[in-house]
């Protein structure tokens, strides 16, 4: 019997898949209106994005293209490293675990200060403590 092939992300996908990512925000900007979209943002950032567009003569729109094209490949490597990642969407099933009061308040504190969901940080902190040293 022919054993089945099993399909892995490699971390060479991983790579070309960030590459892709580079060419897409470096991509010359397209003609027309810009898309707007509404984000909460504290008064520190937007005061550092008014103070460094100023200073570079940049557009909001400038500013916000450069920092993602720049930004966004090593952020995305970073979080993979914390085990924060797209590759393993598409085999998780549902998990029923026990967690304390003081666990469940810490990570709703945890996500209320940085905006990500409760179970992407549970499993971050997860991955981290398991991972093999």
């Amino acid at each position: 019997m022919a054993k089945k092939k099993t399909t892995r992300k490699t971390s060479r996908t991983k790579n070309r898949s960030i590459t892709e990512m580079r060419k897409l925000v470096n991509s010359p900007a397209e003609t027309g209106d810009p898309n707007f979209r509404v984000f909460r943002w504290d008064q520190a950032l937007r005061d550092a994005l008014k103070e460094h567009r100023e200073t570079m003569g940049l557009t909001n729109q400038a500013l916000i293209r450069d920092a993602v094209a720049k930004q966004l490949p090593q952020l995305i490597q970073e979080l993979a490293q914390l085990g924060i990642s797209v590759e393993d969407r598409a085999t998780v099933s549902p998990c029923r675990v026990p967690m304390e009061t003081a666990t469940l308040k810490a990570l709703r504190m945890a996500s209320s200060w940085t905006d990500l969901p409760q179970n992407l940080l549970l499993q971050a902190c997860l991955r981290l403590a398991t991972r093999r040293k």
